[in-house]
């Protein structure tokens, strides 16, 4: 199977040369607006040969511009830049990415990240590390993450402190990054009570709604509301509803909103729903419309 690259991210890219005034090329997209991986990875190659290094990690600062792009949609709603890099994470496995990111976070306010390969004979070069860790710097900085500093892996000083890239020399390796901010203390959740079953569980509908891509589970959604758990799954429970119920229901009515009122792609439709990959996607909203979401658009879409 072909490995694509997202015609998003070119788009970024385009917009990043620009933002620098340098010329905007590079390959053309193709069908369901993908290009294929060797363009991009040529077309990154021919920018790392006439321009540098420093060019291709300053390419992540063009998402400052553009608050229209449907992809940054999900990403931009991320609490804290640990929350963003799971988005990131999910990104990657819905478009089938041969490169991934790994992270782990040895305390709150830091996070180690490591740009790898699923094929080892197919690494990543120091332009594709670069061209991602400056879009998930730049992520993080949309998100004002507090005192967000970033550079590689054993660099004395930042790189990148106060959103300004320091110049200098990079190292041989880039593949693996560091990023600290400064992570508020978390308070601990107490019991709210709701005397109102119905205003509860729309208060539930609506926080689901508000960012169905996000990484629910029941844990996050009691954390939100204030209660615990348990009594979350109890209450629910009472109502004859459940946590999965409620998020499913708010990632395919979120999914029939966007479908209908605009050109999103489908497979961005379903990404920031929060749906695991495109098949996913397209079943469930088969099995509860009867329709798969290319049907459904073209069924109800309104006319632009």
């Amino acid at each position: 199977m072909n490995d694509f690259a997202s015609e998003a991210m070119l788009r970024l890219v385009r917009a990043g040369l620009q933002r620098q005034g340098l010329a905007v090329d590079g390959p053309a997209p193709v069908r369901q607006a993908h290009v294929p991986l060797a363009d991009k990875r040529a077309w990154l190659a021919r920018l790392w040969q006439a321009h540098g290094l420093d060019v291709i990690v300053r390419l992540g600062e063009a998402v400052h511009g553009m608050d229209d792009e449907p992809l940054l949609l999900a990403l931009s709603l991320a609490r804290d830049p640990a929350d963003l890099l799971q988005r990131w994470q999910r990104l990657e496995r819905f478009v089938h990415s041969r490169h991934r990111v790994r992270v782990t976070q040895p305390e709150p306010g830091w996070l180690r990240i490591q740009h790898v390969s699923l094929d080892p004979e197919q690494a990543p070069t120091p332009a594709e590390d670069l061209l991602v860790f400056g879009f998930l710097v730049a992520l993080c900085e949309r998100q004002k993450a507090p005192g967000l500093q970033a550079r590689p892996a054993g660099v004395p000083g930042w790189r990148r402190d106060r959103c300004t890239w320091t110049d200098g020399a990079w190292p041989d390796d880039v593949s693996t990054w560091e990023l600290r901010w400064q992570a508020p203390a978390t308070r601990a959740a107490t019991e709210t009570a709701h005397t109102d079953p119905d205003r509860w569980i729309a208060q539930l509908q609506t926080q689901l709604a508000a960012d169905p891509g996000r990484g629910w589970t029941v844990e996050t959604l009691a954390r939100e509301t204030a209660c615990s758990s348990r009594t979350l799954q109890r209450r629910l429970a009472q109502q004859g509803q459940s946590f999965t119920q409620l998020l499913s229901s708010a990632r395919l009515i979120g999914a029939a909103r966007l479908l209908t009122a605009g050109a999103m792609p489908t497979a961005e439709v379903g990404y920031v729903c929060g749906f695991a990959d495109q098949a996913h996607f397209t079943r469930q909203f088969k099995r509860h419309t009867a329709m798969t979401p290319v049907l459904y658009r073209n069924t109800f879409a309104s006319p632009t």
